[in-house]
């Protein structure tokens, strides 16, 4: 998502799993290798310079009104004799000097042609249709501004690449480039010919675009910036085209959502876009609302699902013989191509600004900000708001007031935003700031802790998973009732009650004891196990990773890539690292889009392989980029709607505990293990050497392991329980790392932040297993197969580069998945990492999550074969 690396790293998430990591060099490129990094990144800059040349001469031709209508894209599409020079170059010079592939920087020539022949694509500030907005109809004015726009622009992305490269030299000269990283550091430094550049621009924009309306001049993503700052916007938006061509050419991952001290592009989108199905398009839209808003995983599923219903409809109405779903409309057009992409367009932008508005949601101005500026770039009036005629846009307006209409009657709650008044808490709050937990209340005498029951959490600050601070101090149950929303492919809510119980979870002192005793000690083991120093060592790759039966772990691994019939090489990491890691990337954290919308960018990271072949199942004919991703979004977003309502329902029915209230409860009670031993009781912690200890007085002795857990400070005392695990994030994240302590039981914290700790709302069963799996089902149906394009999907993971809770990871790491279905067992596992879950939440989802997942799928099918009976 650091999307992918410092806490801005989850920013790209999967974004970058389509582009395979490449795991970093240990000691710097040999020369061999440093002149090919080199020549290429010479012969790249003479590709980005042509190819910025002739944009130019298109654009001043355009506004100078010496090209025929649409003549802006014949021109920009003509094949240009210095281009292709400069491309051949670029393949000459790797034939002379790429003998030897460097692990990380340039070395695909193909790829460095690619990506600087778009380094200055004019449709970041002018929008897709050039040919109306490079028309000014006699204006020389406009004319004149927006020619300075595109020579600034062009001329900044140059400087930028200009001095990327020279610090790339400098670094290789002076054996300082060792990793991929090294080379990202180069990226948007500060230096005084950039902003020298930066004045230019500014300047001669200020001075020749006074008074010119940005919606006229530059439509493209600056238009919508509040207070119209054209210039400073310019430069971000510069800056994103050269760092996300740098990105592609030279194999790097770095966020070019911001540089220096510079104005952060908030429009910037570091992913190719030339080719974007409108669909996909509005899709990258409500993930990036998500990213800005409170993660409420049943809301956002429900918005993705309204969202692509619309979508799918629109795109049914022309030309199609596939069934509605909401709509039944079938107007005629000679261009249904043009048309759908007018409709679907104005159902989208209609149902996000409901959607993600300021009532609704948090970051709302940002995120109409946002459509408001994608439209402009489509060429589309947001304003068009009638709904009568035959017109594609009046069309999509209807979609959208259709879906609007049904989602007032679904019963989520929208009017009162989501608000459920009809829960209250069993227990009350814990505080956890305060080591221990109270089993009663002097205030309350009939007042009594119940262990097998959600248990809302009292914090000073509260910051939701995706660091937003909230109002209030105490928890409140997020979608409680969302087992009542209106379903995709669920039956009836009493039919799918009995279908998609998985039965009460384990109780302490009742049926499951042992159980339920089992999985908080397995929450423990695996918190002892977060410190990267300690020895420990794990294969990581689908070698040893994943095939697992449904609801286990007892999977051993792939013997062979399917795609290439060779065996998956081994990567070892240290055992902590890796489960930091997982717990971190899954989690879905700062400006993520939640479980739901992580789904959504693996199944783009899918569409994106190259050569992945677009057909149902993986056979019949190949269906263009909007067909496929229409239908992808509407089959995996039904089920994904559909995986929280039977998730919530059952946290609904059953109110399961978190692990913090099951360890604190357990070590409060004391130890079960022993009933000759102190501290005895039935449902106390069991005892296991070296993870779960009672405090003694030898331990506790100056010198011994539990000696700093008996003081006024942490209030320990003898008899009481120490468990060894993660002690939370030391003072600074950044720099400080606090690996594995004895710690008191009753103060025991998962591996999240302390102003989070654990999600508002009861965790039985798993969120993140049943999203996981319901996706898993749909995206290997959908495909075709089980497994990823290539038989492998990663994540790279930057040594001390990745980590929001604290330095780390000590090495660089991939997360590593064959199929789809392992990357779902191990966002089901990461939460047990991350103390959220025991694994009865875990199994019970995967296995909902597959009849979820199967159900959506099939009922999919039915509308895209046009047999469906809604």
């Amino acid at each position: 998502m650091r999307p992918l690396t410092s806490p801005t790293a989850l920013i790209l998430t999967l974004l970058f799993l389509a582009e395979k990591a490449v795991t970093a060099a240990a000691a710097p490129p040999a020369a061999s290798q440093q002149r090919c990094v080199a020549a290429l990144q010479k012969a790249g800059a003479g590709v980005a310079g042509a190819a910025a040349r002739a944009a130019l001469h298109c654009v001043k031709a355009s506004v100078g009104g010496k090209l025929a209508a649409d003549g802006i894209g014949a021109c920009l599409g003509a094949r240009n004799p210095a281009i292709e020079r400069a491309r051949g170059k670029t393949l000459a010079a790797a034939a002379r000097e790429c003998s030897e592939v460097p692990a990380f920087g340039p070395a695909n020539p193909e790829d460095v042609n690619a990506a600087f022949s778009e380094a200055s694509d004019m449709t970041a500030l002018f929008g897709a249709e050039l040919a109306d907005v490079l028309d000014s109809g006699g204006d020389h004015a406009t004319a004149r501004c927006q020619l300075t726009l595109a020579r600034s622009f062009a001329a900044f992305v140059r400087t930028e690449l200009a001095e990327y490269h020279r610090c790339v030299q400098k670094r290789l000269k002076r054996n300082q480039a060792s990793t991929a990283a090294d080379l990202e550091d180069c990226l948007g430094a500060d230096s005084p010919r950039l902003r020298d550049a930066e004045r230019k621009a500014e300047s001669s924009i200020a001075r020749h675009c006074g008074g010119i309306a940005g919606r006229t001049a530059f439509p493209g993503l600056c238009a919508s910036l509040p207070g119209g700052e054209p210039g400073a916007c310019l430069i971000a938006q510069a800056h994103c085209s050269a760092c996300a061509a740098i990105n592609r050419a030279d194999r790097l991952s770095a966020d070019c959502r911001k540089r220096g001290n510079y104005l952060a592009a908030p429009y910037c989108d570091s992913r190719p876009q030339r080719h974007w199905s409108v669909a996909r398009q509005w899709n990258e839209e409500i993930l990036d609302a998500i990213r800005l808003d409170n993660p409420r995983p049943g809301v956002h599923a429900r918005n993705l699902f309204h969202l692509s219903l619309a979508m799918y409809d629109a795109w049914t109405a022309y030309g199609d013989e596939s069934k509605p779903y909401l709509t039944a409309e079938h107007p005629a057009s000679a261009d249904i191509e043009h048309d759908r992409r007018i409709a679907i367009s104005y159902a989208a932008y209609r149902i996000l600004s409901r959607r993600y508005s300021e009532k609704l949601a948090l970051g709302s101005a940002t995120s109409q900000a946002r459509f408001d500026s994608r439209m402009a770039r489509l060429g589309l009036d947001p304003g068009f708001t009638d709904t009568a005629g035959s017109t594609p846009a009046a069309l999509g307006n209807r979609i959208a007031a259709a879906v609007l209409a049904f989602g007032d009657r679904d019963g989520a709650g929208e009017g009162a935003n989501y608000q459920d008044p009809t829960y209250t808490p069993v227990n009350k709050p814990l505080i956890v700031k305060l080591p221990g937990i109270d089993l009663t209340d002097p205030s309350d005498t009939g007042y009594h802790l119940d262990p097998n029951r959600w248990q809302p959490l009292a914090l000073d600050k509260t910051v939701s998973q995706n660091g937003i601070p909230l109002p209030g101090k105490v928890q409140t149950f997020v979608g409680s009732q969302w087992g009542g929303v209106i379903p995709f492919a669920l039956p009836d809510t009493a039919t799918a009650e009995a279908l998609y119980d998985p039965g009460p979870p384990p109780q302490l002192g009742g049926e499951g004891d042992d159980e339920y005793k089992a999985g908080a000690l397995r929450v423990i083991e695996l918190a002892s196990q977060l410190a990267a120093d300690d020895g420990a060592t794990m294969d990581i790759s689908p070698a040893s990773l994943g095939n697992n039966p449904l609801g286990s772990n007892e999977g051993t691994g792939h013997r062979v890539n399917p795609a290439t019939g060779q065996p998956y090489p081994p990567q070892v990491v240290p055992r902590g690292d890796f489960g930091r890691v997982v717990a971190e990337f899954w989690a879905d954290g700062p400006h993520s889009e939640t479980p739901p919308g992580h789904w959504n960018t693996i199944a783009n990271a899918v569409a994106d392989s190259p050569g992945f072949p677009h057909r149902i199942g993986g056979a019949g004919p190949e269906l263009d980029r909007l067909e496929w991703d229409v239908k992808t979004y509407f089959a995996l977003n039904g089920a994904l709607h559909d995986a929280a309502i039977a998730c919530w329902g059952t946290k609904r029915k059953y109110d399961g505990v978190r692990p913090i209230t099951m360890i604190r409860y357990m070590a409060k009670k004391g130890q079960s293990s022993d009933p000759f031993l102190p501290s005895y009781s039935p449902q106390g912690l069991p005892l296991k050497p070296g993870l779960v200890e009672l405090i003694t007085p030898e331990t506790a002795a100056p010198g011994g392991r539990h000696a700093e857990l008996v003081s006024a400070e942490t209030g320990g005392r003898i008899g009481d329980i120490a468990v060894l695990s993660w002690p939370g994030s030391p003072t600074d994240p950044q720099t400080q790392v606090s690996g594995v302590h004895w710690v008191l039981g009753t103060a025991w914290l998962p591996y999240q932040r302390r102003t989070f700790v654990t999600p508002a709302f009861p965790g039985y069963i798993s969120g993140h297993s049943t999203f996981s799996r319901a996706a898993a089902e749909v995206l290997a149906a959908l495909t075709g197969s089980p497994y990823f394009p290539g038989g492998l999907m990663e994540f790279a993971a930057r040594k001390d580069n990745y980590l929001i809770h604290e330095r780390g990871p000590s090495v660089d790491l991939r997360l590593q998945w064959a199929s789809y279905f392992d990357a779902a067992d191990q966002a089901g596992q990461s939460r047990l990492w991350g103390g959220i879950h025991i694994e009865a939440d875990d199994f019970a989802g995967r296995r909902i999550g597959q009849q979820v997942g199967r159900k959506a799928f099939a009922k999919a099918m039915e509308y895209f074969d046009g047999a469906a009976n809604r």
